[in-house]
């Protein structure tokens, strides 16, 4: 922001953000409207204050940006009103006090508590910037308030860092495993064959835990270039199909558990999608049903059209997820539960691959859990196109039918 005063001269400019004189009531109306217009159509907070802390002028903008922290008045009843009558957050009234006293530009993030009014426990960060406001002779009359939302920019950071930290964890774990069992190899355990034998088959496993991380990296990194350089290629190819290889592909994973894999899909059903793509993150999002499902329940992999988009859901009835994971479950590295997750093999890297497929596709993804009730995570695709009209309505009894054979092994 700049160190110098802001300064409001012009007889239009001075009607609107201090007390009026002479020379602004005289100023073109269309002046005062097009300053109150542009104030009002700007996303930034804007309050003007004078000396004795009290609103010379509030844009929408910072009521919108203050929530329930701001109590708005009726008619004219908010221009000379004390700025505690009608910001009710302390940390902004302290940085008022301190702009008046400093006379200088400063800046503070302010934190907006939302739960008041939206029932979550989320909160705003809004950066605060304030300068003098000098009138038309160029006197000091008060001080210039401007709010920032700077609460996604802090959300974005927070991902960064947390994401730094956990990929130097999930590599560190596994090479740090290696290390030890290379050195006790070196110390003497390669001479028993036994020993040896179980400690490079621990080696073994975490080389390949820690390709398979790096395998995860490298399809979200190809996932990201594609769509930056202009997008995947699609192509018009049957949804049912993709499902069929998807399934397929989980087969040997679900025969181990039990575990049932049922297709709801017309087989008329296509759809613009890259299906290399598609089949990848609904692998992931099945072979996680399959992970967190316990012994002879069941998968369901449905496929729908919903106006123009393509919906592909994988159902399961496992254990579920607490409501205060469910908005960061598509973070990379995020894990609901770390120790079963390891145990499982998983790179924690599956559902921000399946994100990154949706949004690469013009789509999105999301999930609806609650503990104890399974999952359903969905896949929403634009540009879906259909084959035939019963590909719009649900099928009776789909809910039925198997995958595979499910006679031998339970599938």
């Amino acid at each position: 922001m700049s160190s110098s005063p802001t300064d409001f001269s012009g007889g239009a400019r001075a009607h609107s953000l201090h007390k009026a004189s002479p020379a602004a009531d005289a100023a073109p109306a269309r002046e005062v409207d097009q300053l109150r217009a542009i104030l009002g159509n700007m996303r930034e907070g804007v309050i003007a204050l004078d000396l004795d802390e009290r609103i010379l002028e509030m844009n929408a903008g910072a009521f919108n940006l203050l929530g329930p922290a701001a109590s708005r008045h009726s008619g004219g009843a908010l221009v000379g009103a004390p700025i505690e009558q009608v910001i009710r957050n302390a940390a902004l009234q302290r940085f008022v006090k301190r702009a008046l006293r400093e006379r200088s530009p400063i800046e503070e993030t302010i934190v907006i508590d939302l739960e008041v009014v939206q029932a979550t426990d989320q909160e705003r960060l809004l950066q605060a910037y304030a300068s003098p406001l000098n009138d038309a002779e160029g006197s000091w009359v008060g001080m210039l308030v401007v709010l920032h939302d700077v609460t996604r920019l802090h959300q974005l950071e927070n991902v960064r860092r947390d994401f730094v930290a956990n990929v130097s964890h999930e590599l560190k774990t596994p090479i740090t495993s290696i290390k030890g069992f290379v050195e006790t190899l070196m110390d003497g355990a390669v001479e028993n064959p036994e020993d040896a034998r179980r400690f490079l088959s621990i080696i073994s496993r975490q080389a390949d835990r820690l390709n398979a991380i790096f395998e995860d990296l490298l399809s979200l990194s190809r996932i990201e270039q594609e769509n930056e350089r202009g997008g995947i290629g699609l192509e018009e190819r049957s949804v049912s199909d993709v499902v069929d290889e998807a399934l397929q592909s989980c087969l040997f994973q679900a025969r181990e558990k039990h575990i049932s894999l049922e297709k709801d899909c017309p087989e008329s059903l296509k759809a613009f999608i890259n299906p290399n793509l598609l089949e990848q993150a609904i692998v992931n999002l099945v072979d996680n049903a399959i992970k967190f499902s316990e012994s002879g329940q069941r998968v369901v992999v449905k496929a729908c059209v919903i106006g123009d988009s393509l919906d592909v859901q994988v159902i399961d009835r496992g254990k579920g997820i607490d409501r205060v994971h469910l908005p960061r479950v598509f973070e990379r590295f995020y894990r609901v539960d770390k120790a079963r997750n390891r145990r499982e093999g998983g790179t924690g890297l599956g559902l921000a691959i399946v994100k990154h497929i949706a949004q690469a596709h013009g789509g999105h993804a999301s999930v609806k859990s609650e503990l104890g009730g399974g999952s359903t995570f969905s896949i929403h695709l634009p540009q879906a196109t259909v084959g035939s009209v019963d590909a719009r309505r649900p099928r009776v009894g789909a809910w039925s039918q198997g995958f595979g054979n499910r006679g031998s092994g339970g599938l």
